[in-house]
């Protein structure tokens, strides 16, 4: 099995040498595992010292010499040119071996994570390796000698092998997981020299007593699941910050994560937490259990400072003086630290300066205080990630779509334990049934409680009714309002002065659960709001609807100035709530609303409205063209043809004026042309070509009927009018193809001109040079750059959605040319960043499927199966086309790795008979093995 880490899509310079330190980086870590393995060994194999990164990886010493180990990690068996170096090296010590240089014979093994290649087998079988010189790797005939461990092909594999001996050490105190990783990480800083190791050193004779110390570190913190799961850009423990504050609400797996974090540190690490204990008793109380690990290392020097009469502060600081003349690091993780009064915890901190604390703190006005007198500044754990929640609720046997694991994710905040509650409660009242979870918790109709909502409902309880009033008000928005926006939003809706309001804002920033971005936004956070919103509903309907308004107001003079995604969701959620029907019919007929990513079901409002009959004939007509539009847009054709015939009927009851007849007919155009009826495509044309009144319309109407000629198959036609339609708009917009060349989306907005509606003048162009460029490759031709244009205009107006689509068909036309560099740049640069920050979550599973083919394509196929197997969590809650595309995919990943390796292969062992033995030792024939 390929492991499941998370695949590095962080925006680099050069991928290739991120690629490259990620490999130095494994090769370390597999060889200070091997160093792990032979200092579990040392003791019961004679071995006196082992030595890392001398003259060698590792250097063993014994009674009758020293054992030189060089440690290889490579993607490909072992050939002469990989060892040329280290059999020079050994020349050089081997000579170093003698009667007036090192004493004691020689030895010397490679040890490699992949077979002998072809070459150097014939050495060993044939005897043509010196007689000090030992092989150790995968299916080696020969067992390693009694002081070496095995060679392993994969990190994993070393890992499990070192836990398995660690748990014969018998030390009930300490996991074997522990022990192996707090040894890995002291072998990588004796490889560095640091600790006051330069000799790069481990005693045989300490060891026992190394082991005992590192139970000593851990035996207190809490014992980590089994399987962590790791929260988005999770800190590290260890920091050059002598005090840092990890903040969290309860069930944010604070505890854990430094649980986790510790078994890691190559530092000593200890853990306290201090509950209930007094303010005063703090120090004194860390101090004697710190101390007591101490004292069998330095007895006097432990009663020296625990000296009867000293305070706790004095003790403390003596042992932090102890700590610094032993060269001892130390870090110290205090947990519950809101508890403790700011007074008590800041002369603890003062009083030390070589010791490290890391606080594990609960929101609390406390903690806003210790930053202000300390100077500090929270951390924050940012929750799982979608894929993890997705992940955590697929174990568990629970299934939902993409956007389903996103709303609970949200709902939950990404926080463990509240997301590991609601999965439990999908699994005994929902069958495993994301969506329908997230549907009643958003309905507030949920029968059973999650630990979340226990948790945080005793928090929201206990604040006073003004902050559960003012958290309740800002959980209507779920995304950052400033701070005079949330002033102007409380004023209005609790009829509060600007003071008052400005006052209940500090109220619920102390009480944590408010989140501050920058200098003056905030927004309750996701975790909370579900409470606040609940809250919300006891306030009675009068208080909604006068803060559904406020909120209106504030959200449309804020989009007058920019443009912001999740401003205009929540506005279009805001307008439902308010059954502002014909705001909603004319968002649902404009195409940059779909553009945008926003994801809001407008069309159940729409039907709600019809089906009540409280439209006049006009209104029902654009609400069912904004249906119409709706289904198209989503590729439900099949949908679209009773409202349409509905549109029809109002038309040929009330036959209204040219703009509806022309709206039916684009329609038609459309809905017949996907059911391949060329014939109702012309009749379509027909009737509306005479009342089309200006260019504009008339521009609009050529694209449609070019896309259906496009559906028709009638490339050349469609390419012909799409080619016409693309040269007005760039005349419009005073630019040509030439001009666009090399300009991005921000220079472009500098240089066109500004027309009425040039926002709908660059959607429509853009739109125009993808069918143009379907049209095309429909005729076998490309047209590249006709997609990296439309493409850059998709930007210019934000149209997200389409730069996604666009970008695909881009990225697969340079598969097409075999450029798979160029279609992994077009994924990593221009799709999956839109994906992500646009929240496209309908589009994750068929973008990520298609990246992963990519990388096969460019070689990283441990990428590319890491990529397709994060998918898995997602399968149950896709579409069944959905599922036979990304099993597609998947075999189509297996059979480019296959070939890759086979060609691979050939290429090493050079020219072979078709029925000769097959050189990779699987006893088959050439051409039944890596011939085929």
């Amino acid at each position: 099995m390929q492991s499941d880490d998370q695949l590095n899509t962080v925006d680099v310079l050069d991928p290739a040498q991120l690629k490259r330190i990620e490999s130095l980086h494994r090769g370390f870590l597999y060889q200070h595992l091997y160093g792990v393995g032979c200092l579990l060994l040392a003791q019961a194999a004679g071995v006196k010292e082992v030595l890392v990164e001398l003259d060698e990886d590792i250097e063993l010493s014994t009674d009758a010499g020293r054992v030189y180990v060089q440690v290889k990690t490579r993607s490909q068996p072992l050939m002469p040119g990989d060892v040329a170096g280290a059999l020079e090296r050994f020349e050089q010590i081997r000579k170093s071996h003698g009667p007036e240089g090192r004493s004691g014979s020689a030895k010397f093994v490679i040890v490699a994570n992949q077979p002998l290649g072809r070459a150097l087998q014939e050495q060993v079988d044939e005897e043509k390796t010196p007689s000090d010189l030992t092989y150790i790797y995968p299916g080696s005939k020969a067992p390693p000698p009694e002081y070496l461990p095995p060679a392993w092909v994969k990190l994993e594999e070393a890992a499990q092998w070192c836990v398995d001996l660690a748990e014969k050490l018998q030390f009930s105190l300490l996991s074997p997981s522990a022990l192996t990783w707090k040894m890995a990480g002291l072998v990588m800083l004796a490889s560095a020299g640091g600790n006051g190791n330069a000799k790069h050193v481990f005693r045989t004779s300490d060891l026992p007593g190394l082991f005992e110390q590192l139970i000593v570190q851990l035996q207190d913190f809490p014992t980590p699941p089994a399987s962590y799961r790791p929260q988005q850009n999770e800190p590290a423990l260890v920091s050059a910050e002598r005090v840092r504050i990890i903040c969290g609400l309860s069930g944010a797996g604070k505890t854990t994560w430094a649980a986790y974090a510790a078994l890691h540190s190559p530092e000593p690490c200890a853990y306290y937490d201090v509950g209930d204990l007094p303010g005063p008793a703090i120090a004194s109380s860390i101090v004697r259990e710190l101390a007591s690990k101490y004292s069998q290392k330095d007895p006097e020097g432990i009663r020296k400072i625990l000296l009867p009469g000293a305070s706790g502060y004095e003790a403390i600081r003596a042992f932090d003086r102890f700590l610094e003349q032993a060269q001892a690091p130390l870090v110290v993780v205090i947990d519950n630290a809101h508890r403790v009064p700011v007074a008590h915890l800041r002369d603890l901190l003062n009083a030390t300066r070589h010791i490290r604390f890391t606080l594990l703190c609960q929101p609390h006005e406390n903690v806003r205080e210790l930053e202000a007198v300390m100077t500090l500044r929270r951390e924050t754990l940012l929750g799982w990630d979608l894929d993890t929640v997705a992940r955590v609720a697929s174990d568990a046997g629970a299934f939902g779509s993409a956007q389903a694991f996103e709303e609970l994710r949200t709902y939950s905040g990404g926080l463990p334990l509240y997301v590991d509650s609601a999965v439990a409660v999908a699994m005994s009242e929902y069958g495993g049934d994301i969506e329908a979870l997230c549907v009643d918790l958003g309905q507030q109709s949920n029968v059973v409680e999650t630990a979340q909502e226990v948790i945080l409902a005793r928090v929201y309880d206990g604040f006073d009714e003004v902050t559960q009033n003012t958290l309740a008000i800002v959980s209507l928005a779920d995304t950052g309002l400033t701070h005079e926006e949330v002033v102007r939003l409380l004023s209005a809706t609790l009829k509060l002065s600007q003071g008052g309001a400005a006052a209940a804002i500090k109220k619920i920033q102390a009480t944590g659960t408010v989140e501050v971005f920058g200098a003056k936004t905030l927004k309750v956070h996701d975790a909370v709001r579900t409470l606040g919103l609940r809250h919300l509903e006891l306030m009675g309907e009068p208080v909604i609807t006068e803060a559904l308004v406020a909120l209106k107001e504030l959200l449309i003079r804020s989009l007058e100035k920019s443009r912001d995604v999740s401003r205009f969701s929540l506005l279009t959620r805001v307008f439902i709530r308010l059954h502002d029907v014909m705001t909603l019919i004319g968002l649902a007929g404009e195409e940059l609303f779909y553009e945008m990513g926003i994801s809001v079901d407008i069309t159940s409002s729409l039907k709600r409205a019809l089906d009540a009959d409280e439209l006049n004939p006009h209104e029902a007509f654009w609400a069912l063209d904004a249906l119409v539009f709706s289904y198209m847009r989503e590729g439900r054709f099949d949908e679209a043809a009773e409202p349409l015939s509905m549109m029809q009927q109002l038309l040929d009851t009330h036959g209204f004026e040219a703009r509806e007849q022309i709206a039916w007919a684009m329609r038609k155009v459309l809905l017949a042309s996907d059911q391949g009826r060329a014939d109702e495509v012309e009749q379509a044309v027909a009737y509306a070509t005479p009342k089309i009144p200006d260019p504009d319309y008339r521009r609009v109407f050529d694209y449609n009927h070019a896309v259906a000629l496009w559906k028709l198959k009638r490339h050349k036609a469609a390419e012909a009018m799409c080619e016409k339609v693309v040269n007005e708009y760039f005349e419009i917009l005073g630019l040509t193809p030439k001009a666009v060349m090399g300009k991005n989306s921000d220079v472009l907005w500098e240089v066109i001109k500004r027309p009425p509606n040039v926002h709908e003048h660059i959607k429509h162009l853009a739109d125009a040079l993808e069918v143009y460029a379907k049209a095309r490759e429909g005729q076998g031709l490309k047209a590249p750059l006709q997609r990296i244009h439309a493409m850059k205009f998709y930007g210019m107006v934000e149209g997200y959605e389409s730069i996604v689509r666009v970008g695909q068909d881009l990225a697969d036309e340079f598969v097409g040319i075999k450029d798979f560099v160029g279609a992994k740049e077009v994924m990593e640069q221009h799709v999956l960043p839109v994906v992500t920050g646009a929240g496209l979550i309908g589009r994750l599973v068929q973008v990520r499927s298609q990246y992963a083919v990519i990388l096969a394509r460019c070689g990283d196929h441990q990428g590319a199966i890491s990529e397709i197997r994060r998918l898995d969590p997602y399968l149950e809650g896709v579409e069944d086309w959905q599922k036979q595309e990304l099993h597609g995919q998947t075999l189509l990943i297996g059979s480019i790795i296959s070939e890759s390796r086979r060609v691979a292969f050939r290429s090493q062992v050079g020219a072979v008979g078709r029925n000769e033995q097959c050189p990779c030792g699987s006893g088959r024939k050439f051409k039944k093995c890596h011939g085929t």
